[in-house]
């Protein structure tokens, strides 16, 4: 077995802190630990996984997506969420930049999500039931 037991923290670049914890609330209903300062270089949410996403003031406006080998923009990270069709309602009619669903059968289903800085974030439905109890 190897020394990795999980990804206890995950950080994102952000230009305002407070503002993009403020949208990470409203639009993914995640909470701030402790209280969001307007000028603090830094916004802890935690994770119902009990994990935690910070998110990081940076010198430069700058996301953490990348290119891979074939010219797709890549994102960072996916996160499995509850009620995945009803949260993607609400992102709709409040004017999330959201991409269409996509159906990936046995991998479920997914669409991206642009946040504030336009960290794109990986919104999967997790695996199909049908195959979770094979």
């Amino acid at each position: 077995m190897g020394f990795i037991k999980r990804i206890e923290t995950i950080y994102l670049p952000v230009a305002n802190p407070k503002a993009s914890a403020e949208w990470y609330e409203k639009h993914l209903k995640v909470k701030a630990v402790g209280t969001l300062d307007p000028d603090a270089n830094q916004a802890q949410l935690s994770l119902a996984s009990s994990q935690s996403l910070f998110l990081i003031k940076s010198k430069e406006r700058v996301n953490a997506n990348f290119m891979e080998i074939n010219g797709e923009e890549q994102c960072l990270l996916t996160l499995e969420v509850t009620d995945f069709h009803r949260l993607y309602e609400e992102l709709q009619s409040s004017g999330a930049s959201i991409t269409v669903i996509e159906d990936n059968h046995e991998c479920g289903e997914n669409f991206y999500l642009y946040d504030l800085d336009g960290n794109k974030l990986d919104i999967w439905s997790g695996w199909p039931v049908d195959l979770e109890s094979k």
